[in-house]
C-alpha cells in the first residue's frame, strides 16, 4: 500500500490491530540494517522521530 516491495526481506509480522494501526496512522515500520524492524511514532507522539524496537521477544 505504501510502494514497499513485497518480499520476505521486507515484511513485518503484526498483529491484525497493529496491522491496522500502521496502515491507518502515521506510524510508520521499516527494516532495519540488522533485518529487525523498527517502528517510528508520529511526531505528536514523538517529535524526535525516534525509532523503536519490541525488545519482548528478543534473542539471548
Amino acid at each position: 500500500r505504501h510502494h514497499g516491495e513485497t518480499k520476505i526481506d521486507n515484511l513485518v509480522l503484526l498483529c491484525s490491530r497493529h496491522h491496522r494501526l500502521i496502515h491507518r496512522s502515521e506510524w510508520k515500520v521499516r527494516i532495519a540494517q540488522d533485518g529487525l524492524p523498527e517502528f517510528t511514532a508520529p511526531a505528536y507522539l514523538d517529535p524526535t522521530g525516534e525509532p523503536r524496537r519490541n525488545t519482548m521477544h528478543l534473542r539471548t
